[in-house]
């Protein structure tokens, strides 16, 4: 959207300019200063334009109070994609012309219908899941796991209709384990085992070879490097995941041999002669666009 309203100050405003200082006012952008703009119906005032970003809450008199303390002297323009809790023309002194949602709308739309802005149809966000493709396609990116929510369903769950999302794949790790369980009586039973790395929330879990799905070609984000775990804590905690109890031979008891009971006895991963290997997953999520863009994981719903 920020573009897009540059792209449409271009051709609207008159000399269109970037600002020689602008402080840094938290929430308010300051696109330039037009020497006018004949659309606001001011054809010889010098004119700052600002933009508010799209969010969940509308934008109150609170936050215009505080964003006039730091705006220069002056006429504004502000451009906020947030709905605006009230009607205010002056703050303070400092005279301003408020546009919300609908008025952006409405000035894209009749920039279109009159050939000054050319629109076109963007590439439809579908589930990363659905967005594939084969090796054969040349395509040889990670492969992701199966989503555990439903964006739309989480979204509304907290009350936040119309808030945007933006597919990606969240970086993380499946290691591969081949080793034997050890029994209380030295037995040894054979096995392998898929071990997932969550980097995110700093898990790992066992899982099961259909919850991976094919390579999906979307952005993936990394976790921070000091997220991952080394192959010696992985040695040590695959140990406490894949130790089980099993219940051992019913034996009599010693004074009736009408009552009997079975013991639970551990059985323990091998260490020794274990092969470990490595490679790289993702996890499906989401950009949640606030005014803070944040990550939504896509497995277990929390956002970073």
């Amino acid at each position: 959207m920020d573009e897009t309203l540059r792209d449409l100050l271009e051709i609207s405003a008159n000399n269109l300019s970037a600002p020689d200082i602008i402080p840094d006012i938290h929430g308010f952008t300051c696109i330039g200063v037009a020497e006018s703009i004949p659309v606001l119906g001011q054809r010889d005032t010098e004119i700052f334009v600002w933009h508010v970003k799209e969010g969940i809450l509308p934008l109150t008199g609170a936050e215009l109070t505080r964003w006039s303390l730091d705006a220069p002297s002056g006429l504004h323009w502000i451009l906020s994609q947030r709905t605006i809790h009230g009607e205010y023309d002056h703050i303070d002194g400092i005279n301003i012309e408020i546009w919300g949602p609908e008025e952006i709308a409405k000035w894209i739309g009749e920039s279109v219908l009159s050939g000054d802005l050319i629109a076109y149809a963007p590439k439809p966000e579908v589930d990363e899941i659905e967005v594939q493709k084969s090796p054969s396609e040349g395509f040889t990116g990670p492969k992701s796991l199966r989503p555990l929510i439903d964006p739309e369903v989480w979204i509304s769950q907290r009350g936040m209709e119309g808030v945007r999302l933006s597919p990606v794949l969240l970086d993380a790790k499946l290691w591969s384990l081949a080793g034997e369980l050890k029994g209380p009586n030295g037995e040894l039973e054979p096995s392998t085992w898929k071990i997932f790395e969550d980097p995110w929330a700093q898990t790992l879990q066992i899982i099961e070879i259909e919850e991976i799905l094919k390579s999906a070609d979307l952005r993936c984000v990394k976790p921070n490097s000091s997220s991952w775990i080394s192959k010696e804590r992985f040695s040590q905690e695959a140990v406490k995941l894949l130790g089980v109890r099993r219940r051992g031979e019913i034996s009599k008891s010693e004074s009736s041999s009408s009552v009997r009971s079975a013991l639970l006895q551990k059985w323990e991963l091998d260490l020794d002669g274990s092969k470990i290997s490595s490679t790289g997953i993702c996890i499906p999520g989401w950009i949640v666009h606030f005014e803070e863009e944040k990550l939504l994981h896509g497995r277990n719903g929390r956002l970073f």
